[in-house]
């Protein structure tokens, strides 16, 4: 240390010299030694760098997965009410339930009392038995009806279920008696247009409508009442909020026949081709799309059809399930109904929100349908004379 304190007083004293002497002092330059480059650098990213880096990005893709998910309102844990009598909806719960994201998927359900829709429809969740409200027969004298108007929930697959009250049911027209009014019209006049005014609002307003029946004898008074609603449903534009030109006045959705609660005697290929018969000669001249959805014969081989087949299906009456269980074909019916087809086009990517816009708009349409109407009338003269 005292070695360089010499050499820097030295080095002061040499400067003054030269500067007084007037002389340029020039210092002698100093090497530093170059530091070597450390070979490491020059490699790429350890191991334990790379998977740090992957575990980053995947990290990344997580969140962004996860903000779009959140996107998506979350499923409810059961039902919430969709219309209520007198034509009231429940807009503000059903908007926060419905998603902006393109595209909808509606799936209805129809059927007389006790027949099973709403048990039905349940198991097109993950929570079959809390998510529509169901009752056993025996219950239905004393309490009535459990569905009132429609009920809508929403599954994890952004399936929109509806299921509706039951149809031409006189416990519905005691609670509007009792309520309400029944608008002048005789109690079973009104009850038929209440079931046709309901199918056709389904009919314009769902993917896939399934109509419901207890056992393999399928009413053909409901069968009448479709036919009917198909040729009332005239000049009922498919989207009423979109632009006229897009409008499609002759929209039909496909429709299934659920045969619930059937007895294991009725799993017999006689009963199945009979009631295929009867279907098809029944929508022969029908614009209905009631085949190409449903076929019982991808699970029980034994009913594969070779001609052109109705959307048909049999469920077994639980307990009674030497065919088949219940849940097993439960399962087969909800994947065949979900892979059902959608709207092509711009239609099909209008998000589950305009769909219920336009559901709206759709509803007044069907009440207010001076060809409806038309046909009240003439029924009403025909039934008072």
């Amino acid at each position: 240390m005292s070695d360089r304190r010499s050499r820097d007083n030295n080095k002061r004293r040499d400067r003054r010299k030269n500067e007084s002497s007037g002389r340029l002092f020039l210092q002698a330059p100093i090497i530093l030694d170059r530091r070597e480059r450390s070979e490491q650098t020059s490699q790429p990213p350890s191991s334990a760098t790379a998977v740090h880096v992957e575990s980053d990005q995947s990290t990344i893709k997580q969140q962004a997965s996860q903000r779009t998910t959140e996107d998506q309102p979350k499923a409810s844990l059961s039902s919430i009410p969709f219309m209520r009598r007198p034509n009231r909806f429940n807009t503000d719960a059903i908007l926060k339930n419905l998603s902006d994201h393109p595209g909808h998927f509606v799936i209805g359900v129809i059927g007389k009392q006790g027949v099973g829709k709403s048990t039905l429809l349940s198991h097109f969740t993950q929570n079959a038995e809390h998510i529509f409200p169901t009752q056993e027969n025996d219950y239905f004298l004393y309490e009535g009806h459990k569905t009132d108007g429609i009920d809508m929930y929403i599954t994890p697959e952004r399936a929109i279920l509806l299921d509706t009250e039951p149809l031409q049911s006189w416990t519905v027209l005691d609670n509007v008696l009792r309520h309400g009014s029944l608008g002048g019209l005789h109690a079973d006049l009104w009850l038929e247009m209440e079931t046709i005014y309901t199918i056709i609002f389904l009919m314009s307003v769902c993917n896939i409508l399934l109509v419901v029946t207890e056992g393999t004898e399928i009413d053909l008074d409901l069968l009448r009442l479709i036919q009917r609603a198909e040729v009332l449903k005239f000049n009922i534009p498919d989207f009423p909020l979109l632009s006229a030109n897009q409008h499609d006045m002759n929209y039909y959705p496909d429709i299934a026949f659920i045969c619930n609660k059937c007895r294991s005697d009725e799993f017999t290929w006689k009963t199945w081709v009979d009631l295929q018969n009867n279907l098809s000669s029944f929508f022969v001249d029908s614009q209905l799309k009631t085949r190409e959805l449903l076929s019982l014969g991808n699970i029980l081989p034994s009913f594969k059809y070779d001609r052109d087949e109705s959307n048909l299906f049999f469920l077994p009456m639980k307990g009674d399930e030497q065919v088949e269980s219940f849940h097993v074909l439960m399962d087969v019916l909800r994947d065949q109904v979900l892979a059902g087809p959608r709207r092509p086009g711009r239609k099909g990517q209008l998000s589950e929100k305009e769909w219920y816009y336009n559901a709206l708009k759709l509803f007044e349409l069907v009440r207010k349908s001076d060809y409806i109407n038309d046909y009240l009338q003439i029924v009403r003269k025909l039934r008072d004379t």
